[in-house]
């Protein structure tokens, strides 16, 4: 069996990020100068106290990002808060049952820290900080080559614009500080190593209140933080309504990824590029805003922090909303805000009262049930301290839980996307072949994610899996388990082809039965068997090579899984009639046809992919089974949009 608690460190194909393309690397200059940023970052951040149950670990080489974090993590360190590649903070529970390794050295020992103060004001007063999904830009579709590669790597079924689905794994969160150059608003604000440095502390504690809850729930959660300053930009943040940010952020993009595009573009290429660059499954951007002297701390329409429903940013100022709300620090807004990254609806009553209690959102699809919009307990439900309600950092209600992916609505104490299971797929049903001949069996296995029904994906958003096909082996007559080979040599993505050698065998019938495991550690959902039959040597002609017996009939088909339609190959009797079927899991016939077989024994036809309406047929399996001359076949077949 696979290692459950090392199985979600694989998830993303480390390995093939390309971090020379485009959209994943940064101009050297930047990247240079980022780099110092950073380590001097590190080294402020190091002497402050670590969040409460962590600890600090410090490495001095400057190896890749990426590869420094997963060298502590596979060392068996559960790796929560980090600013690669100096700074690590582990959970307290885990450095005692492993040994750095080398290059590594703990920090001081952070004092036990007080839980935040709750209370049940509103962070915002009243105004909204949630803003409607961020519409996919034009060039959501574009399959450039840079873009191709910093997309390797990715959760099992997402794309480009999938960068905060769910809160489950390693989220790169990239804290960006534009810097107004005063050419087109006066240069109010300006940026200092000081003010820098407590925004990152702020983001560290206020993440690590999103590890300490995914810790207590057994869920695998880490944020990998990038700092990036002196990003030029014509405007003065502050100045701007919230409603003018793109001319700010287009400028801010512009300069650090040294191409011009749209707003929308740019945010979704730079989220993706940091979560390339730290080899992560989501992608975070922060947009720091200098307002330290405001006496109102809020934009110029009022707004204070903010966040795009779903991502890729969200936007706060050092001060928000002035004196009179100092009560609230820096460090909720950013913890409230990142929950909104990963779809997470308000619940305190607004200006505009748009999220009320009835909306679903989320992976999920879970309803915003302790909104006290249009009224407390209007949805049936009293409202519970929440960190989306009010100023309660400490609290999560479950319903906020389930937006974010959580949600475990079987009750068995482990949410539901972290109970998805691989189907793996032989090849073949039946094989043939002669005793003392190299047998090689080969087939796929696939991960199936949990399909995505976030309405503001309008129900039919790109299911993706929180977990990878980790091994396949099977078993010959009930005996041991024995590996099978991954065709490109390591199993490390949704979708894996295998082969299996076996071993000398005599003459005789055989039942190959087939298990995928997946990395959470859970068996395959099905288990399928390849009837095997070896025949002695001085066997008819035809038998040897694997080949099917002569005058058997032999079904093929393709692809499975399949985008759409697939395509039957029959060999059988010539002249021979029989019935095929497609039924559904549940036993409902999907498709049906009469099947002719020509004189030169062959027959062929198409199934669409679409059932009787026309509609097209739900990913999922699929039973087909062929009767023609007395004889009988079954087979599986996978749609997967």
């Amino acid at each position: 069996m696979p290692c459950v608690s090392c199985g979600f460190v694989r998830l993303v194909k480390i390995a093939a990020f390309v971090l020379t393309a485009s959209v994943a690397a940064m101009p050297a200059a930047r990247a240079e100068a980022d780099g110092a940023l950073a380590s001097e970052a590190a080294r402020a951040l190091v002497l402050a106290p670590a969040p409460s149950g962590l600890r600090a670990v410090w490495y001095g080489g400057s190896d890749d990002p990426a590869a420094t974090l997963d060298r502590l993590e596979r060392a068996g360190f559960r790796v929560e808060i980090s600013l690669p590649p100096s700074l690590f903070y582990v959970r307290e529970s885990t450095r005692r049952a492993a040994a750095l390794p080398a290059g590594f050295s703990f920090g001081a020992s952070a004092p036990a820290g007080a839980p935040a103060a709750a209370s049940d004001a509103d962070l915002f007063q009243g105004r909204d900080d949630v803003r409607p999904p961020l519409a996919p830009p034009a060039t959501a579709g574009t399959r450039s080559a840079s873009r191709a590669a910093a997309m390797q790597g990715l959760p099992f079924g997402a794309r480009w614009i999938d960068t905060s689905e769910f809160m489950i794994g390693r989220v790169a969160v990239a804290i960006l500080f534009p810097e107004s150059d005063g050419s087109t608003d006066p240069n109010r604000y300006d940026w200092t190593p000081a003010l820098r440095d407590s925004v990152l502390r702020s983001a560290v504690r206020g993440l690590a209140r999103w590890t300490s809850f995914a810790a207590r729930r057994g869920i695998p959660l880490s944020f990998a933080i990038e700092l990036h300053a002196g990003l030029a930009t014509r405007y003065e943040p502050i100045s701007r309504t919230s409603g003018e940010e793109d001319l700010w952020i287009q400028d801010a993009l512009t300069g650090f990824l040294g191409y011009k595009s749209d707003a929308g573009t740019l945010e979704y290429d730079a989220a993706n590029g940091v979560r390339s660059r730290l080899g992560a499954q989501w992608g975070v951007l922060i947009f720091a805003v200098q307002d330290d002297s405001s006496s109102t701390g809020q934009f110029a329409d009022g707004a204070i922090s903010h966040a795009r429903l779903g991502g890729p940013f969200f936007v706060t100022p050092v001060k928000n909303g002035g004196s009179a709300f100092q009560g609230a620090s820096l460090d909720s807004y950013m913890e409230h805000e990142m929950a909104h990254m990963f779809w997470a609806l308000d619940e305190h009553f607004p200006s505009t009262g748009w999220w009320s209690c009835s909306l679903t959102t989320g992976y999920l699809n879970i309803q915003n049930s302790n909104s006290v919009v249009p009224a407390a307990g209007y949805c049936g439900f009293p409202p519970a301290q929440c960190l989306m309600k009010g100023n309660y950092p400490d609290s999560v209600c479950v319903f906020t839980q389930g937006q974010i992916g959580w949600a475990d609505r079987d009750l068995n104490g482990i949410p539901d996307l972290l109970e998805t299971r691989a189907t793996v797929f032989p090849d073949s049903a039946e094989f043939h072949a002669v005793a003392g001949s190299t047998i090689i069996l080969r087939g796929h296995a696939l991960e199936f994610p949990l399909g995505n029904q976030n309405p503001y994906h309008f129900f039919a958003g790109d299911s993706i899996s929180a977990a990878i096909v980790d091994s396949v082996v099977y078993r010959i007559n009930g005996g041991p388990a024995i590996p099978a080979l991954a065709v490109d040599g390591v199993y490390d993505s949704g979708r894996e082809y295998f082969s299996a050698t076996l071993p000398s065998l005599p003459p005789g019938e055989y039942v190959i039965d087939w298990d995928a495991w997946n990395s959470n550690g859970l068996k395959s959902a099905n288990n399928p068997s390849t009837a095997l039959t070896l025949s002695a040597s001085s066997a008819p002609a035809g038998l040897g090579g694997g080949q099917p017996a002569v005058g058997a009939m032999s079904l093929r088909f393709g692809p499975t899984p399949s985008l759409g339609p697939v395509r039957f190959a029959l060999r059988a009797r010539p002249g021979s009639r029989g019935l095929c079927i497609v039924h559904d899991v549940q036993g409902r016939e999907v498709a049906r046809w009469l099947v002719t077989v020509s004189p030169s024994g062959t027959a062929s036809w198409m199934w669409s992919g679409r059932v009787a309406s026309g509609a097209a047929a739900p990913s999922g399996l699929y039973f087909l089974s062929l009767e023609i001359d007395g004889a009988a076949l079954k087979r599986r077949l996978v749609i997967f949009r």
